[in-house]
C-alpha cells in the first residue's frame, strides 16, 4: 500500500486553487484601493489648506479646484432656496440650506449655506435667508457632478424644494436655467446674515481599504488551511484502508 498522506482530490484541489487566486487578487486590488485613496485624501487635505482663489466664473473647470477654498461674489437667488439632504445636529433633525448663486459672468453655481432645522427648512426660512441680495461668500468648493443615488436615496422632489441628489435636470427644473452641480460649502461670509448654521469643512473620505485586504487574505489563508486539512485527513484515511 502507498504512502499517501496527503491526498486532497483533483475537484478541492481545482475549487481551492481558482478561490485562492479570485480571494487573493481582490485583496490585493483593496490594496491599490487604499494607494488611490490615501492619494485623494491627501490631495484634498492639500486643498483645503490653500489660500482662497477668487472665482469670478465658470470660464475654467472649477472641478479642478475641488476642496479648495475659493471666494465668489455675486447675488443670492433665495426665491429657489432648497433644502439638501438630511442631517441631524445636537438631535435636531434638518438638512442643508442650498441656494442657487449667480456669478458675474451669468453662470450659476450653488452655495451651501448651512443647516437648519426642519421646521425652518423651504418655503419657512427665516427672512434674512429668503432675500435675494448680492453677497460675498468665502467656503470651500465642492463638486457633486459625479454623485450617485444610493439604494435608500429618497426620490427628489423639486416641488417641495426637497433635494437629495444634486442631477442637473432637476437641478434646471427647479431654478429655471442651467445650474452646474458644483456646490461652494459657505465659511464666512459678507452681509454674515446670509448664512445659517456654518461648520468647519472636513476631509470626511473613508479609508478602510486595508481593513478590507486583510479580511480578503485572511479569507485565502482559511480556505488554503482548511484545504491542506482536508488533504491530510483524507490521505490518512486512504492509508488505513
Amino acid at each position: 500500500m502507498r504512502n499517501r498522506r496527503f491526498a486532497p482530490g483533483l475537484l478541492p484541489t481545482l475549487f481551492t486553487l481558482v478561490g485562492v487566486l479570485v480571494l487573493a487578487g481582490l485583496g490585493v486590488w483593496q490594496l491599490q484601493r487604499l494607494q488611490w485613496k490615501r492619494e485623494l485624501i491627501a490631495r484634498a487635505e492639500a486643498g483645503l489648506a490653500a489660500p482662497p482663489i477668487v472665482l469670478d466664473g465658470l470660464a475654467e473647470d472649477p472641478a479642478a479646484r475641488d476642496w479648495h477654498p475659493v471666494r465668489v461674489r455675486g447675488r443670492l437667488l433665495a426665491s429657489r432656496n432648497f433644502a439638501y439632504r438630511v442631517e441631524s445636529r445636537d438631535g435636531v433633525v434638518g438638512a442643508r440650506l442650498l441656494t442657487p448663486l449667480e456669478l458675474p459672468d451669468g453662470a450659476v453655481v450653488l452655495v451651501d449655506r448651512g443647516f437648519l432645522p426642519q421646521e425652518l427648512l423651504p418655503p419657512h426660512e427665516p427672512p434674512a435667508l429668503r432675500r435675494a441680495v448680492q453677497a460675498e461668500i468665502t467656503g470651500v468648493l465642492r463638486d457633486h457632478r459625479f454623485d450617485r443615488a444610493g439604494p435608500f436615496t429618497p426620490e427628489n422632489d423639486p416641488g417641495a424644494r426637497r433635494l437629495y441628489l444634486l442631477d442637473p435636470v432637476t437641478l434646471r427644473h427647479l431654478v429655471g436655467r442651467a445650474v452646474v452641480p458644483l456646490v461652494i460649502v459657505a465659511q464666512s461670509a459678507e452681509p454674515p446674515e446670509v448664512l445659517a448654521r456654518v461648520e468647519p469643512v472636513r476631509v470626511d473620505l473613508p479609508d478602510r481599504h486595508l481593513g478590507y485586504a486583510i479580511t480578503w487574505f485572511g479569507l485565502a489563508a482559511g480556505l488554503l488551511a482548511v484545504y491542506l486539512a482536508y488533504g491530510f485527513s483524507r490521505g490518512r484515511s486512504q492509508e488505513g484502508e
